[in-house]
């Protein structure tokens, strides 16, 4: 018998009615999207809606043993990037966007930019209060490579800043409404933006998503009173907006728990897709990545400083949108060989992208404790040392991507 539950401020309720309602639907025999969750276990289920569609309701503690999982399983088109050397190329740690054909890269208050095979291309824009210049991190980047320009929003950004594909800035595009954070696609032909933001409580901000015009009129929109969040810049808003005309995901990331769902954007509404059962108080990611949805428990809040607290990433755990399978996985980076991955390889400013941006001593590193950890030998060890001996400190950054599948 299907489930069926009422669509009503979903976002809030729903964890809670997954564990009061009766049957679920079974995707045993169901192949899955991704070949290797095929001898993983069930783990989620697709509840009916009464408004129409479903959402997977996927439950942590049906998972197994926390399973290692090949990159090149996973993804596409594994591509292993040494970034120029030049000094004015030099980057260090950082987010990183893959995005149209570009790599771009915030470090050190600077946004660069490269090409897949780590040609310097850049930097867009420049540190500062002038035009087109910035004085924190950006908060999403997005190319546009048919039309040759690059757009950029900052945190709590009232416009999108445009520049030219070498990043010479153009000029400031309002938005129609301010968001605290927000990621974009913009097509330029036809001079539109598509925007999805974090709205904050007792503001008037109170689209989640909208396209605009150039001109800052909204074209159309969408508002979803029970996604805003407390007035906190600890919240986060996650999309693959950046890879996706339509179709698109949209999640939250809350400082104070609740639960949640990941919703996609349908090009009129935005639809649950996907949530997770979880206990009283614990905070989560939850994402889409390529075919697969991923959520990691954060643990307790940890005080850095006297303004600053952190909190950690637990393992996370895939779910296959088809088959439902899936649990808790490390992830295994082949390309280079026996190194894993255990937890943060899920966050990504690119949700479509596995992406790993690294120092070729910190590389050195894990690879020397990898070692040591798993007792590697045999043509493991001479990959990794093999590997390890193309590595010098002096060079830039090495950046792994990959789409995943």
């Amino acid at each position: 018998m299907n489930r069926i539950i009422t669509q009503s401020a979903i976002g809030l309720i729903i964890a809670g009615a997954m564990a009061s309602c009766g049957e679920s639907n079974s995707s045993e025999g169901t192949p899955s999207a991704v070949a290797v969750f095929d001898d993983m276990p069930v783990i989620a289920e697709r509840v009916e809606l009464s408004s129409g569609g479903s959402v997977i309701v996927a439950h942590p503690e049906k998972s197994d043993d926390v399973r290692i999982l090949k990159l090149s399983d996973l993804t596409d088109d594994v591509r292993i990037v040494r970034l120029e050397k030049s000094d004015e190329a030099l980057i260090g740690a950082g987010q990183s966007w893959i995005t149209g054909d570009r790599i771009v890269i915030y470090s050190n208050g600077v946004v660069k930019q490269f090409d897949f095979d780590g040609k310097y291309l850049g930097e867009i824009g420049g540190k500062g209060n002038g035009p087109g210049e910035y004085t924190i991190a950006p908060y999403d980047i997005y190319v546009d490579s048919k039309a040759g320009r690059i757009y950029m929003v900052s945190y709590n950004a009232d416009k999108v800043m445009s520049y030219d594909s070498d990043g010479t800035f153009i000029e400031n595009i309002p938005l129609a409404q301010k968001m605290p954070k927000g990621c974009i696609r913009v097509d330029t032909e036809k001079k539109s933006i598509t925007a999805v933001a974090m709205c904050f409580e007792g503001t008037d901000a109170d689209k989640q998503v909208w396209t605009q015009d150039f001109e800052g009129n909204i074209l159309s929109s969408v508002s979803k009173p029970w996604l805003k969040v407390p007035m906190d810049f600890s919240n986060e808003v996650m999309s693959n907006i950046g890879g996706h005309a339509d179709g698109f995901s949209y999640s939250l990331f809350r400082w104070e728990p609740a639960p949640d769902s990941v919703y996609e954007y349908d090009g009129t509404a935005l639809n649950p897709v996907f949530t997770v059962t979880k206990k009283s108080g614990e905070r989560s990611h939850i994402d889409k990545l390529g075919s697969k949805y991923v959520a990691a428990v954060y643990g307790d809040p940890q005080q850095t400083s006297e303004n600053t607290f952190v909190v950690s990433p637990g393992t996370p755990m895939l779910v296959d949108q088809e088959s439902l399978r899936g649990g808790y996985c490390n992830i295994l980076v082949d390309c280079i060989g026996e190194l894993i991955w255990e937890n943060g390889w899920c966050m990504s400013k690119s949700p479509d992208y596995f992406v790993m941006n690294s120092s070729p001593g910190s590389i050195s590193s894990w690879i020397e404790s990898s070692i040591k950890k798993h007792g590697i030998t045999g043509d493991a060890l001479k990959k990794l040392q093999d590997f390890q001996a193309t590595l010098d400190e002096d060079d830039n950054n090495i950046v792994i991507f990959a789409r995943w599948k």
